[in-house]
């Protein structure tokens, strides 16, 4: 493994967000999507220290008028949670403050081939602290921005506020250790040595306004509103001290940990959920026929039947791949008398990558491929998505709500060889019409956080 290397901070250049790619029709800003992952893998997130504030956001950040006051009752958990952080990353400049709002002067950063670090000074128990933030801290959305700072006293979290999320949930290793109506948190509890796996959510409820058509359905039906659903993971490598040397071996396995994964493929796959389903006027086939469907949910295997599927790895070693497929359209008539089969072409759909390097990479995907039998109407979407070495990510993007689509995210790491998957986002098909423009709204794809 190739050591990490130190150098002043004074000679270090500022990182800013890459350009996306701009979409082929307008992408109106919406929150993140709403689930809640699993207990991630614990690898360390790299640094992006940034000078300037950000627009653009997925949601949009709580005003300073909506956040607790001074001396307020933020926090409820076990001991060793103390109501908010001392180090705290401002969503909002792009760099880590002090409890008294002044930025702390960075010793060093140390620069690895997987992740960044800095180490941040300080005085007393808050002195020499090693700090990261996600690679959504790399993002054009400040609501995705989140960030750890930690040594062998404390862990200390901060995250973005976000309207109508609070209040927050935050687990240690899979374990609720605080809910709080703030923006960050002191852990006192965590093992020096360790690396600690923390995620803070909310169970606040979504504000009406981007509430989804299905959502609003499903709360006709139910009466219950959905999630906000605000996810931001922090993999924490704690030091066994605060001393240089304990900030860089931390760094080191920090570094160890990333550099275990391979590659990182990302799955855009389409289809319909029914097993049968009947085509639209104007195709060649309608009265008295059906197309054959997947006859499937949601899932993670590779071998699900699809209509499309958009596969794209990249490598960070170096080099990336991707392929392409679509499922051949099968005609029967309603008595179930096979008729016809024919394969649509895959020339619109493509997977580019726009920047990479050791520790991140910059990608987009697009998905396009109508039925092979009807002159108009097509399964359409794209992302863009932003991924770590280390395990982190953010994706943005829309499609048509037609067919089923789900996007899934996978790392996969050597020494030990193993596969670490989830879904990055899921929408149910609203309606055939949903086919045409401008017949029903784009979906948003928008989620961020760890795999």
């Amino acid at each position: 493994m190739r050591s990490i290397r130190t150098h002043s901070a004074d000679s270090a250049a500022s990182a800013g967000p890459a350009d996306s790619a701009e979409p082929t029709q307008s992408a109106a800003p919406g929150r993140a999507r709403r689930v809640l992952p699993k207990a991630l893998v614990a690898v360390a997130l790299p640094l992006a220290l940034m000078t300037g504030g950000t627009a653009g956001a997925v949601a949009s950040p709580v005003a300073d008028g909506d956040r607790p006051g001074a001396g307020q009752a933020q926090t409820s958990g076990q001991n060793g949670v103390a109501p908010s952080a001392n180090y705290r990353f401002s969503a909002d400049q792009g760099r880590f403050l002090t409890k008294a709002g002044t930025a702390p002067k960075a010793l060093r950063h140390i620069k690895g081939t997987a992740t960044d670090f800095t180490v941040l000074k300080g005085t007393g128990a808050d002195g020499p602290t090693l700090a990261g933030t996600t690679l959504a801290g790399n993002t054009d959305s400040t609501s995705a921005r989140a960030a750890w700072a930690a040594n062998d006293e404390f862990v200390d979290l901060s995250w973005p506020g976000v309207t109508g999320a609070a209040p927050y949930q935050v687990f240690r290793d899979g374990e609720l250790i605080a809910t709080t109506r703030g923006t960050s948190l002191r852990d006192t509890q965590a093992r020096p040595g360790a690396a600690s796996e923390y995620r803070v959510t909310t169970t606040a409820k979504a504000p009406a306004s981007e509430w989804t058509d299905s959502e609003r359905a499903a709360f006709r039906k139910s009466g219950e509103a959905p999630l906000n659903g605000h996810t931001w993971s922090l993999n924490v490598q704690v030091p066994t001290d605060s001393q240089p040397a304990a900030l860089e071996r931390a760094a080191l396995a920090a570094e160890a940990k990333a550099k275990k994964y391979h590659s990182t493929t990302i799955r855009y796959r389409t289809f319909i959920r029914s097993k049968w389903v009947t085509a639209p006027v104007g195709c060649k086939y309608t009265k008295g026929y059906k197309y054959a469907g997947d006859n499937r949910g949601f899932s993670k295997a590779d071998s699900k039947s699809h209509r499309t599927d958009l596969t794209g790895t990249v490598y960070w070693n170096g080099g990336s791949s991707w392929g392409a497929h679509i499922g051949t359209t099968h005609v029967y008539k309603t008595n179930g008398k096979f008729v016809a089969k024919k394969t649509a072409s895959k020339k619109k759909m493509s997977f580019r990558v726009m920047s990479q390097n050791s520790k991140s990479a910059q990608v987009r995907g697009i998905t396009e491929a109508g039925n092979p039998y009807c002159g108009v109407g097509s399964i359409s979407g794209y992302y863009n998505a932003r991924i770590s070495r280390s395990g982190d990510f953010y994706i943005s993007g829309r499609h048509k709500r037609m067919p089923d689509h789900e996007i899934i995210i996978s790392g996969f790491t050597r020494s030990p060889m193993k596969t670490y998957t989830k879904f990055l986002h899921t929408s149910k098909q609203a309606s055939p019409a949903c086919l045409f423009k401008p017949a029903c709204p784009a979906a948003t794809i928008g989620n961020n956080g760890g795999y």
